[in-house]
C-alpha cells in the first residue's frame, strides 16, 4: 500500500513512508471485494459468507490502494514508536492563552452532558483499534460492567478537577491530579512495554479472561454493513517493529477522544449554540491538558486552528476509525458493551446497540443489517437520544438541567457501587436477538 501525501496546495504529493499492514493482519485484515461500492447485501446467518475469489480480488485491490494524508497527519504517524511521556516541565508554555484557556473551561460547564456524550461514542470508536483496546482488556478494569463504570466514572471525575481548578497552580488540586494521572500513564508504559508484560499485552483476548463470544454476536452485523461503505485503514504497525505502547500518537488519540467528536460534529452532540470561539477555547484547553500529560507540542493534536482541528478530525474518522469499526471483533464487541451498560447503571435509557446506531448516523455510516437486528427497546432507546441531541437541547436551559442530573448521577454512583451493582449480574448482556 502507498500512502501519498497531499501537499499544501493540495497538488503535489510526496510518498509517505509508513509500515505496512499485511491482508493477514488482525489489525487491519482486508475488506470485501465491494469495499468501496455502496452494495448493503446481507448473509442471512450470523457469518460473513465471502468467496476466497472475493478476497483474493480485494487482496490484490487493497495491496495497489493509495492513501491521501494530509502533511500534519503524516507529522503525528511520527509518534506511533515515541514514547508518550515527553518528559517536559509542567509549566505554563510560551504559546498558552488563559483567556482562552478559560473559555474552554467555560465550555465544559455549559456543555457537560454533551462532552460526556460525545466521550462515549470517542471510546466506542477507540476500542476499534488494538493497540489501544489490548492494553485497556490486559489491566482488567474494563472487562465487566462494574469495572468499567467505576473506570469511567474516575475519568469523568478528573476531567471536572482540571476543569474545576487551576492545573497551571502547582499547590492547586487540578494540578496535582493531573500530575497523578500523568504518572500513572508512564508507570502503564513501562509495564507494557517491558520484556515482562509486552507478549502478554500483544496477545492478550477477552476470551483468555473468560468472556466468552455468544452463539449470535453483533460484530459479524457491523462488518457485514460497514465493509462496503469503507476504503482500507491508516496502518498503524509494522510487523517488523514492537508497538511503542502509550506512545505520542497513543497520548494524542486520548485528546482527540476526549474532543474530537465535540469538535467535528457540534450539532448532533446537542452543542447548538457553540460558537467557533467557545470550540476554539475547547481545543487550546485540551491543548493545555496534553501538555501537561507530556506531550510534546510537535505532536499535540489541538496545536491548530478551529478548522484545522475539524479536518484532523474528519482525517481520522475517514482513515482510522471507520475501516477498523469495519473489521469489529468480540474483543470490541466485548469491551464496548460492558462500557455502555455500566454506564446504563448511572444514566439509564442506554444501550449498546441503541449507542452504536447514534455513532454510526454521527459518521453517516449506514447499518440496516444492524438496524434490523435491534430490538424495540433498543430502538426505542435510540430515537430518544436523537429526540434530546437533535432537539430538545435547542431550547435554552435544557442542557444546564442535563448537567445537573449528571452529577447528580456521578454522586449517586460514587456512593452506590457496592449496594447497587452487586444486585446486577456483572457480565454483559449477549445480544442474541435476530
Amino acid at each position: 500500500m502507498t500512502l501519498l501525501c497531499a501537499g499544501d496546495n493540495g497538488n503535489s504529493k510526496a510518498v509517505l513512508k509508513c509500515p505496512l499492514v499485511t491482508a493477514n493482519d488482525s489489525e487491519c485484515p482486508p475488506v470485501k471485494a465491494n469495499s468501496f461500492t455502496n452494495d448493503n447485501s446481507q448473509d442471512d446467518g450470523c457469518q460473513n459468507s465471502e468467496s476466497s475469489k472475493d478476497i483474493r480480488r480485494l487482496a490484490s485491490r487493497r495491496a495497489n490502494s493509495e492513501l491521501l494524508v494530509s502533511p500534519r497527519m503524516k507529522e503525528l504517524l511520527e509518534g506511533l514508536e515515541v514514547p508518550g511521556d515527553s518528559g517536559n516541565l509542567p509549566e505554563e508554555p510560551q504559546w498558552l492563552d488563559r483567556k482562552l484557556f478559560n473559555r474552554g473551561r467555560q465550555f465544559y460547564r455549559r456543555y457537560l452532558f454533551c462532552i460526556f456524550f460525545s466521550d462515549l461514542l470517542a471510546l466506542l470508536m477507540m476500542f476499534s483499534m488494538s493497540r489501544i483496546l489490548k492494553p485497556l482488556i490486559y489491566t482488567e478494569r474494563s472487562d465487566t460492567i462494574l469495572r468499567a463504570l467505576r473506570r469511567y466514572v474516575s475519568t469523568i471525575l478528573h476531567i471536572i478537577t482540571w476543569y474545576s481548578g487551576d492545573v497551571w497552580d502547582p499547590n492547586d488540586r487540578a494540578h496535582k491530579d493531573i500530575m497523578t494521572v500523568r504518572s500513572i500513564h508512564s508507570n502503564s508504559a513501562r509495564i507494557f512495554n517491558s520484556s515482562t508484560h509486552y507478549e502478554k499485552v500483544t496477545a492478550i483476548d477477552v476470551k483468555n479472561m473468560g468472556h466468552h463470544e455468544p452463539m449470535c454476536p453483533l460484530n459479524p452485523t457491523i462488518r457485514e454493513d460497514i465493509e462496503p461503505q469503507v476504503g482500507p485503514a491508516l496502518p498503524l504497525e509494522n510487523p517488523n517493529n514492537p508497538i511503542v505502547y502509550i506512545s505520542q500518537w497513543d497520548m494524542l488519540l486520548t485528546q482527540y477522544s476526549f474532543l474530537g467528536v465535540m469538535v467535528a460534529h457540534p450539532s448532533k452532540m446537542g452543542a447548538w449554540w457553540a460558537s467557533e470561539e467557545d470550540l476554539a477555547g475547547l481545543i487550546h484547553f485540551w491543548r493545555g491538558i496534553g501538555f501537561l500529560l507530556g506531550i510534546e507540542d510537535k505532536y499535540n493534536f489541538c496545536r491548530g486552528t478551529v478548522k484545522e482541528t475539524q479536518a484532523l478530525c474528519d482525517e481520522i474518522e475517514e482513515l482510522i476509525i471507520k475501516p477498523r469499526i469495519a473489521k469489529a471483533d468480540w474483543n470490541y464487541e466485548h469491551m464496548s458493551s460492558c462500557l455502555i451498560e455500566g454506564i446504563n447503571l448511572m444514566v439509564p435509557a442506554v444501550s449498546y446497540p441503541a449507542m452504536f446506531r447514534f455513532l454510526a448516523d454521527t459518521l453517516n455510516i449506514a447499518v440496516p443489517a444492524f438496524v434490523k437486528r435491534m430490538s424495540i427497546l433498543h430502538t426505542c432507546q435510540y430515537w430518544l437520544m436523537r429526540f434530546v441531541f437533535h432537539f430538545l437541547f435547542l431550547v435554552p436551559g435544557i442542557v444546564m438541567l442535563f448537567n445537573g442530573l449528571l452529577k447528580l448521577a456521578l454522586i449517586i454512583a460514587q456512593g452506590q457501587y457496592p449496594a447497587r451493582l452487586s444486585k446486577t449480574q456483572n457480565t454483559v448482556t449477549s445480544y442474541t436477538y435476530t
